[in-house]
């Protein structure tokens, strides 16, 4: 059973709800918390509206034929009757709303989902590993890993940390400091920290104790790199749990983290987008509708941003990626096959400089891409699976039935089994892609080498392995992929969120994390919308680039105050005056001008941008294609000459033929849908 302390006194002006049903007349009723059809947890908060001045007792409301009208009170705020009601079935529930003066009607159909999912995502992965113990929660009650919730109190200190709160009804500590919200409310800095399972994730949601200087607004914490785990997680219980964010508590602003929320844990957007809805649901139906809910997070919590407005629209109303990549399905193979060739070749011939024309990215990148995610393609990475257990993990003798450490074992649900193998399909492809074309015709390396690179790159297999031949992608998989939105094609949704990206500058460190990736969510939000003036570009050396909540909160802010429908237009037009692109330099100067991709200006002075192997490549900036379309070779396309023996080569080197970027990638389609069902 869920709490419903706090339901009324969380009531708020502004409420995202979804459609209503079958209203009659001037009586409608819908769903606050969730969509009708997504309710999970046997409970849902309901708003009925009825004609202006209808009296409470004239109201009626059935569950199932089951009178639940005394769950509902009038919320001056909203002009509704509000109610929590609890006791739904699972499956199909029937809610009636009746008015007698004037007669009237309503109906909706409501159905109930477990609390552990799965509602869209499909079959839950097994093996699972439980980590409630130690996140705070006790043993692990089911195979679910559920537990119950529990919720602690703490303070900020004058000392600047956060103490338990040991008293809670005595007098305040005589270290208690004080904090003014977004509101102006200077209050005492108490927090309460709620924890629990939902969808088999560990939640932990932090809010200023005393409700009424809740400024009404959620920060969601999205966990940054990329995994392929087979267990919960474990999020350190309070002080010590990372719910207790000083940025966001000190403004006001509730603040939401869960072990699912972590790219590093699974690299599955469809799975952490319906697990997002639910933990919404909850927290509207204990604590009210927030006004918004802003995304945050760097590097995979960037992908996750990104990736979940694209499927689940409305679930978080403006984002700030950080170290931004566009979506869950990089070219990571690219980086694999080049670091593991360049120790094969002549190192007299192949320099540093070579190796990077091929590349693009700064020197030490690819390398990096490769030990951090060579990993992930690797089935019998026990590591990556993070199992204790290391005898549930896949091995080709020992176990072949086991968990198998991969990407798209992880996305299984998606992108369907090999019926061959019972392993998952794979959507990853290189057949075709010319290695450092950009860099033969810039002059950078000779015929010979271009053909030298692209005769060994070879590929890898469905275990992982460096192979000779190129990789072919499963077109079941590839299809799979771009319908379900983990490569993100950018549909109008990202047009109708502000979209803060920001980032401090690491190209020169042979971090993954490259500059460029930012014009490539440009680009595609400029092919799917027309423009991309609803984003904005943060760049420098200190994190005075990063600082993007209050400007973020004045833009919603904005936009919450605008009763026009939510469109790109609206976005834009409530854009803050700092909301433009900015660098800043070393010494914190800002230095305000249009971001590019190729422009000669001051910040890409300060802060070059570079490329990467599948633009070098010839593909086009919004860089999601993931395999080619081919065409034949002709050698007019290049802007160098081979000789007969070259053209020879090259013809053998590329049998089937090269990429035709002009075209779009075989089985890239759009987006199919939203809220899809696996």
């Amino acid at each position: 059973m869920k709490t419903t302390e706090w339901v009324g006194a969380a009531a708020l002006v502004v409420a995202v709800s979804w459609p209503a049903v079958e209203s009659r007349a001037a009586l409608e009723i819908r769903t606050l918390s969730s969509r009708p059809d997504l309710v999970s947890g046997g409970d849902t908060l309901v708003a009925i509206k009825a004609p202006a001045g209808t009296p409470a007792d004239q109201l009626s409301v059935t569950l199932n034929g089951m009178d639940v009208t005394p769950r509902f009170t009038f919320d001056a705020a909203s002009g509704e009757f509000r109610g929590l009601v609890e006791g739904l079935r699972p499956g199909p529930n029937r809610l009636m709303a009746t008015t007698r003066k004037p007669r009237a009607e309503a109906g909706l159909t409501v159905t109930n989902h477990a609390i552990t999912g799965p509602i869209l995502s499909g079959a839950h992965i097994t093996p699972y590993e439980c980590g409630t113990e130690a996140s705070g929660l006790g043993p692990a009650l089911d195979a679910n890993c559920s537990a119950p919730r529990k919720t602690w109190q703490l303070y900020r200190s004058t000392d600047n940390t956060f103490k338990l709160l040991t008293a809670p009804s005595g007098p305040p500590p005589a270290d208690l400091a004080t904090t003014t919200t977004t509101d102006g409310r200077s209050v005492p800095y108490i927090v309460r920290v709620e924890s629990g399972v939902i969808n088999r994730a560990i939640y932990q949601f932090a809010v200023l104790d005393d409700l009424a200087s809740w400024n009404r607004k959620v920060v969601v914490s999205f966990g940054g790199s990329s995994g392929t785990q087979y267990i919960q997680g474990v999020m350190a219980p309070p002080p010590g749990g990372g719910a207790l964010n000083h940025q966001a508590l000190s403004k006001g602003f509730g603040y939401l983290i869960s072990s699912e929320l972590v790219n590093g844990r699974r690299g599955n957007g469809v799975l952490q987008g319906e697990t997002l809805m639910m933990i919404k649901e909850y927290l509207i139906e204990r604590y009210g509708v927030p006004k918004f809910v802003i995304g945050s997070g760097g590097s995979g919590g960037a992908i996750q941003q990104l990736v979940i407005t694209q499927m689940y629209p409305g679930l978080l109303d403006g984002l700030m990626p950080g170290l931004t990549f566009p979506d869950s399905s990089l070219h990571t193979i690219d980086s694999i096959l080049l670091t593991n060739l360049w120790p094969k070749l002549d190192k007299a011939v192949w320099t540093q400089e070579k190796i990077t024309a091929v590349e693009g990215f700064t020197p030490g990148t690819a390398r990096a891409w490769n030990t951090a995610y060579g990993r992930l393609g690797v089935p019998t990475n026990a590591a990556g699976c993070a199992l204790a257990d290391k005898t549930l993990v896949f091995d080709p003798v020992t176990n072949p039935k086991g968990a198998r450490c991969t990407t798209q074992d992880i996305r299984v649900n998606i992108y369907g089994r090999d019926p061959k193998t019972g392993w998952a399909r794979r959507p990853t492809d290189n057949v075709g892609i010319q290695y450092g074309l950009g860099a033969l015709n810039a002059g950078q390396i000779t015929v010979d080498e271009f053909l030298e690179v692209n005769e060994q790159v070879g590929g890898t297999d469905i275990n992982g392995r460096v192979v000779a031949e190129r990789t072919e992608g499963d077109l079941i998989a590839l299809k799979n992929m771009y319908e379900s939105g983990l490569k993100a094609s950018y549909n109008a949704a990202l047009g109708h969120v502000p979209i803060m990206m920001s980032r401090i500058y690491t190209d020169n460190r042979g971090d993954i994390h490259d500059r460029q990736r930012d014009f490539v969510v440009r680009a595609r939000l400029e092919r799917a919308n027309g423009r991309s003036d609803n984003s904005v570009i943060w760049i420098g050396s200190t994190t005075a680039a990063t600082n993007t909540l209050d400007t973020m909160n004045a833009w919603l802010d904005a936009m919450a105050a605008d009763p026009a429908p939510l469109s790109i237009d609206k976005v834009v037009r409530h854009k803050p005056a700092d909301a433009v692109d900015t660098c800043w330099d070393a010494s914190g100067n800002k230095i305000v001008e249009p971001a590019s991709f190729t422009a000669a200006n001051q910040c890409n002075a300060l802060y070059p941008v570079h490329s990467e192997p599948r633009l070098v490549a010839g593909a086009p900036l919004t860089n999601d294609v993931m395999k080619c379309q081919l065409k034949p070779i002709d050698f007019r396309d290049y802007r160098v000459a081979f000789t007969d023996a070259q053209q020879a080569r090259a013809r053998r080197v590329f049998s089937t033929g090269v990429c035709d970027f002009t075209k779009p990638g075989v089985a890239q389609v759009p987006i199919k849908g939203t809220y899809r069902k696996y």
